[in-house]
């Protein structure tokens, strides 16, 4: 990890200038910036996959700057927004699934709670940005009403979300790929897990209603420069329900089914996660740990998702050709990226929760025309999601955020997309390292994985850890990425305090990503070498990396919250937040029909739903059709 002294020195003078010619800047540059849910590097252009038909999204690469190694600090859709959108780790959001809203449960390095934080929008809109949003920024309902008015211009209404049809717009359940609310809860898919192709008018779909409201937004912004307008697509996020031509642009006989099939050898079971679809009628396709899907079931699955990410690019490309049309390109920063990674069957795992190379790679583009050796080049730096707000609000000349981010401009590398370093003080080795964490409940009766015989262990193979994880109880996987490998170190979590028993013997992964190799989706993480005698002391370099990263230099922070893993709640808050104990189940606001709060007498607010549900925040309720899952 260490560097050459005089390397060090050099990047510093370097990282010093950019920081001074950021803080004075010439102009101040417009914005456009799209999020893509559940979209990993699955494009041709920059990231080599050469089936896919992604014109608009090759086109703003070569225009612009490609990141070919960036991840998300956690693998699901909620904590990675509350984290990008803040310049925050997990650690400080203390968002760590999908029911948390870091207003409420955050505190950052500074002691700062999360209701004063500026985000991302916040920061561009007190800067004198017009900002002005649509779709899936944050996550829904976290916060509240997409934290308007006080992360948003109140110009243009913020464009709400449907991972359906425009907003407001009721979606039958009679239709094609309506979401289907008698798929158990405990089962591997949600309701709106499935796929298929329509047949029908474009604007019979979200993502072209928001592309239609983003070109809107574009056009009132136009008149009040600068701005900073976001849209974050549904798609190809399931239910994969796209047009039909997009489906027809791939040939089912051209999509294959991915050579790796089975979980990495000596994998520990809490590193899985099982998840899976539904096809019409509510078959649910479920892989178990050691037996993958069928092909045949596995092909209709990746062509819905290439179909899905194509559909999606489209809508990139009209609005990239309406913002030449009104001469904006040359003076915006437009930059797109994923939320997280995605699985498509490698290792024999599907969606993203997990804390493997598939789950947390995300692809990264940023055009930035004025930043002329940057147009068209490619950077290998480790590169973080929390980079991202302060690397825009650089290059789109705002005043320096004066809040405490956890995140590292990255503008040093639009001078030099060469280098691979930037001296920083912020815990990631001069950006040589990235960090991500999950939290996992079960290893699925397997504690090791046998490779030779796609079999379980009690023991894992080699020698080192043989710790094995409880029953029914949380452990949060902490993972170190370089160039050279891939560490997760798996602790037992406390969803109360936010904390991890770092005195237990952890149950460890070691993954060999030493050839670089980035454009190969079936050449990651193949063998856990975790437990190899020769790399006991790599085992141990790497184990204290991560130890003093996420123990040391970035704890997250004592004090009330909520969220995190499958603990309850511990506020009763507007937003909201429901009771761990006592008979007030919930506050006025928290209750309603969608998200299966009714204001019952037991914590949570649950009521008519089995014991479990009201423990775990309804992730285990099987008595009654599943409420409203995003």
């Amino acid at each position: 990890m260490a560097q050459q002294p005089c390397l060090h020195r050099v990047m510093a003078l370097s990282a010093a200038c950019w920081a001074l010619t950021a803080a004075t800047p010439a102009a101040k540059y417009n914005v456009l910036y799209f999020i893509a849910d559940d979209l990993r590097p699955d494009f041709l252009g920059p990231y080599g996959q050469d089936y896919m038909l992604t014109p608009a999204m090759d086109g703003l690469a070569k225009t612009g700057l490609t990141f070919e190694n960036a991840y998300c600090q956690q693998a699901v859709c909620g904590p990675s927004r509350a984290s990008f959108m803040t310049g925050r780790r997990p650690a400080r959001t203390r968002v760590f699934d999908n029911d948390a809203n870091f207003r409420i449960t955050g505190i950052d390095g500074s002691g700062k709670p999360g209701q004063d934080w500026v985000t991302c929008p916040e920061h561009f809109k007190n800067s004198g940005w017009t900002t002005l949003g649509g779709g899936k920024t944050f996550h829904p309902k976290h916060p509240p009403n997409w934290d308007q008015p006080t992360s948003w211009s109140q110009d243009v209404p913020y464009f709400p979300f449907d991972y359906y049809i425009q907003p407001n717009t009721s979606y039958p359940s009679t239709q094609p790929c309506a979401a289907n609310p008698y798929i158990p809860q405990t089962s591997c898919a949600s309701k709106i897990d499935t796929f298929c192709a329509v047949d029908e008018e474009d604007d019979h779909f979200y993502d072209f209603t928001l592309m239609k409201n983003t070109v809107s937004r574009l056009q009132y912004a136009e008149k009040h420069q600068p701005f900073f307008v976001q849209s974050g697509f549904a798609r190809p996020h399931a239910p994969w329900r796209v047009p039909l031509r997009f489906w027809e642009m791939y040939n089912t006989s051209n999509v294959f089914p991915p050579e790796n099939k089975y979980p990495p050898g000596g994998m520990p079971g809490i590193a899985w996660h099982q998840g899976g679809f539904y096809t019409e009628g509510g078959t649910v396709h479920c892989p178990d740990i050691n037996t993958p899907l069928d092909d045949a079931t596995i092909i209709g699955m990746r062509h819905a998702y290439q179909a899905a990410v194509s559909w999606m690019d489209h809508q990139v490309g009209e609005i990239l050709t309406e913002l030449d049309t009104l001469g904006l390109t040359d003076s915006t920063l437009v930059l797109l990226h994923g939320d997280h990674g995605w699985h498509l069957g490698e290792g024999n795992s599907w969606h993203k929760f997990t804390n493997f190379e598939l789950g947390t790679r995300i692809p990264l583009v940023m055009r930035a025309p004025w930043m002329t050796n940057s147009v068209g080049k490619r950077s290998t730096m480790m590169v973080e999601l929390v980079d991202v707000f302060p690397t825009i609000a650089a290059l789109a000349g705002t005043p320096t955020p004066t809040d405490d981010l956890d995140g590292v401009s990255l503008g040093p590398v639009f001078e030099d997309p060469t280098i691979t370093t930037i001296s920083t003080s912020k815990g990631t080795h001069d950006k040589t390292v990235a960090f991500s964490q999950f939290p996992h409940d079960s290893n699925f009766n397997c504690p090791w994985i046998v490779a030779a015989t796609h079999s379980c262990s009690a023991t894992p193979p080699g020698i080192g850890s043989s710790s094995t994880v409880a029953a029914n109880a949380t452990y949060m996987g902490f993972a170190a990425r370089d160039k050279k490998w891939r560490f997760v170190a798996w602790l037992p979590f406390n969803t109360h305090n936010y904390s991890a028993d770092w005195s237990v013997q952890p149950v460890l992964e070691l993954y060999d990503h030493s050839s670089g190799q980035m454009d190969d989706f079936n050449a990651f993480d193949h063998v856990n070498v975790a437990t190899d005698p020769t790399n006991v002391d790599v085992v141990k370099s790497y184990y204290n990396l991560t130890r003093y990263f996420f123990d040391v230099y970035a704890p997250p922070q004592p004090g009330p919250g909520g969220g995190g893993g499958s603990g309850n709640k511990t506020e009763c808050t507007s937003q909201g937040g429901i009771t761990s104990s006592g008979t007030t189940a919930c506050c006025p606001a928290a209750c309603g029909e969608c998200g299966g709060k009714s204001c019952g007498t037991e914590p949570g607010g649950k009521t008519a739903c089995c014991s479990t549900e009201v423990s775990n925040n309804g992730k285990s309720c099987t008595t009654n059709p599943p409420p409203c899952n995003y």
